[in-house]
């Protein structure tokens, strides 16, 4: 076929077109006697490219609550410090009762320099009758000088009638060996039975109640 003749080819058209290698296209002659030509001229057609309708990225949905004012949380109201509505003059009894009752010691007991048993014996005596003069340790004083042994001073035979009758009743609670009331003496298992005349009331024990413990 006489002349030349050129070719171009484009890519079909679809709907996402993407990029493609460049087509060639070859253009060259043929001589009258139907041989192709040796001269080749090459030319390279680049496709269109057309971004697909709707392939931009979208914009992200707003997050979060607006026009909320945030409310810093209330600080904890502190507590009333307790308030001790006892009358005046009566705390300190019932302090001492409720240690009395637990074990606990008075601090004039606490003094006598007497073993826990009779240490114990002391405040419970002291706080039920009011004692105001209760004697403890005596260097050398016999069971006084060991630290075993009271002398509960009373005012009264009756006040000291109850208070050998308590001594009587507890003598398991403070481990009571003996006690000495009005010239008698009376120990656990056993019955009141007379003693000598020590020459004096003190020494007969007419104003106070002698007890020892173990």
């Amino acid at each position: 076929m006489a002349g030349a003749t050129a070719f171009t080819v484009a890519p079909s058209n679809s709907s996402l077109e993407l990029p493609q290698a460049a087509a060639v296209v070859t253009v060259g002659t043929r001589d009258d006697a139907g041989s192709a030509s040796r001269s080749l001229a090459r030319v390279a057609v680049t496709p269109a490219v057309v971004a697909p309708t709707g392939a931009a990225p979208a914009a992200p949905n707003p997050v979060g609550v607006s026009g909320v004012k945030a409310i810093p949380k209330p600080k904890p109201k502190p507590k009333p410090d307790p308030v001790n509505t006892a009358p005046s003059g009566q705390s300190t009894a019932s302090s001492s009762r409720a240690s009395s009752g637990s074990g606990g010691v008075s601090a004039k007991c606490g003094g006598l320099g007497v073993r826990s048993n009779a240490a114990r014996l002391c405040t419970a005596v002291q706080q039920r009758f009011g004692l105001g003069s209760i004697g403890g340790f005596r260097a050398g004083a016999g069971e006084h000088g060991t630290g075993q042994a009271l002398d509960l001073m009373i005012s009264s035979r009756s006040q000291g009638d109850a208070v050998a009758a308590f001594v009587q009743a507890n003598i398991g609670t403070y481990d009571v060996k003996y006690l000495i009331w009005r010239q008698r003496y009376w120990a656990p298992g056993r019955s009141w039975r007379m003693m000598e005349d020590r020459g004096s009331p003190t020494q007969n024990h007419m104003d106070h109640v002698h007890v020892t413990v173990n």
